[in-house]
């Protein structure tokens, strides 16, 4: 099936012209595996029938995993013997090997901030993660490249007509659209910008990231209440007039 795939499906005018065009091509088809020339991760495998004594003692000491590989069962320990083509244990059977849940949690929680408290929540329950440190990492990989994408396609968005879908780059003067007189709205609005600022603040001092996060966060917050609020412009009631503390 792999040998037909790579004759019928692969045509270099596939291929594209870019850099890594060729990287997972087909170019070379081979009749013969050598063990020896195939990825050195997948040589890491272990495929004994159970762990030995020694391997669960060596994981109370947290012991780095070179250290026990003498006593494990890799692939790497078999090749250029009969063994690396036969006899792969396993450790556990099972009836299907794609058993398992048919839609996960990230299907079906709903929003990212619920996501979010669920991988929490879990993180608080298992003694072998760090809880802190798992906020740490949502926070930096994804809340904080968010709030930073969002601000920056604030700052460049174009405009779009209501009416006619015309698209500009900066506002009309006219203030609606020169083609058709519809109103003329953003692209990018100031929810977007500030969707999960306030839950990164919250989980930020909830778990007390590091100081380094945490005025990344606050930097953040800054830019984000400089853009959307003027602090020159206060918002007054009539009864302010009244009592004359208006200034």
């Amino acid at each position: 099936m792999l040998l037909m795939d790579g004759i019928l499906n692969f045509s270099r005018s596939y291929l594209p012209d870019k850099r890594g065009g060729k990287m997972d091509a087909p170019l070379v088809l081979t009749t013969r595996i050598d063990p020896k020339e195939v990825d050195k991760e997948a040589h890491n495998i272990d495929v004994s029938a159970k762990y030995p004594l020694e391997f669960y003692r060596a994981t109370q000491e947290i012991k780095n995993p070179t250290e026990i590989e003498g006593i494990m069962d890799l692939v790497s320990s078999r090749l250029g013997t009969p063994e690396q083509y036969e006899h792969f244990m396993f450790t556990h059977g099972t009836t299907d090997i794609a058993a398992g849940p048919l839609k996960s949690s990230y299907k079906t929680l709903g929003s990212m901030i619920d996501k979010m408290e669920a991988q929490l929540s879990l993180a608080n329950k298992i003694r072998a993660v760090d809880a802190p440190d798992v906020a740490e990492r949502v926070l930096k990989s994804h809340f904080l490249p968010d709030l930073l994408g969002n601000l920056r396609s604030f700052s460049r968005q174009r405009m779009r007509c209501v009416k006619c879908g015309e698209k500009f780059r900066r506002p009309p003067l006219i203030g609606s659209c020169p083609k058709c007189g519809g109103n003329i709205v953003l692209t990018v609005h100031e929810g977007a910008v500030r969707k999960y600022l306030e839950v990164s603040k919250e989980i930020g001092e909830r778990y007390s990231v590091s100081s380094y996060t945490r005025q990344r966060i606050e930097l953040l917050d800054n830019d984000i209440c400089s853009l959307f609020e003027n602090h020159k412009v206060k918002q007054l009631r009539l009864s302010d007039f009244m009592s004359g503390s208006a200034r």
